[in-house]
């Protein structure tokens, strides 16, 4: 009598279970790297656009900025952003230089921010807004 018994033994099915687990660890370590950038993405795309209204909001403004450092917290998207804004005058007497950084804002407002994000725009003075 010839014993035709088909199947795996003991030992393949233990190589074929270490291959799948080394290559599920693998596979999960990919995709956290890739959630971590997508967070990390999405936290710079709003800090820019946070900037840009800020920008924006100096540029359709009727107020002239003053030179010199300011910080303040906005909200946006369920998170509190710190931006630092510093207006610097430049060779054109109407016109101010104003950079704008902006991170999460830290829990105690005092501490340095992780800066996201870094943007300059140009402000001209507004019609009838005294010259400093």
């Amino acid at each position: 009598m010839k014993n035709n018994v088909k199947g795996f033994t003991l030992l393949e099915v233990l190589v074929a279970l270490a291959v799948f687990s080394v290559a599920a660890i693998a596979l999960m370590r990919v995709s956290e790297s890739q959630l971590r950038m997508s967070q990390t993405l999405e936290e710079k795309t709003f800090a820019h656009w946070v900037a840009l209204n800020m920008l924006t909001e100096m540029q359709t403004g009727q107020d002239w900025p003053n030179i010199g450092e300011q910080t303040g917290k906005v909200s946006m998207a369920n998170r509190d952003w710190k931006v630092i804004m510093k207006t610097q005058s430049t060779p054109v007497s109407r016109v101010r230089r104003v950079d704008v950084s902006v991170g999460i804002a830290p829990k105690d407002f005092t501490d340095e921010m992780q800066e996201l994000t870094f943007l300059t725009g140009f402000i001209e003075r507004p019609m009838g807004a005294s010259a400093e």
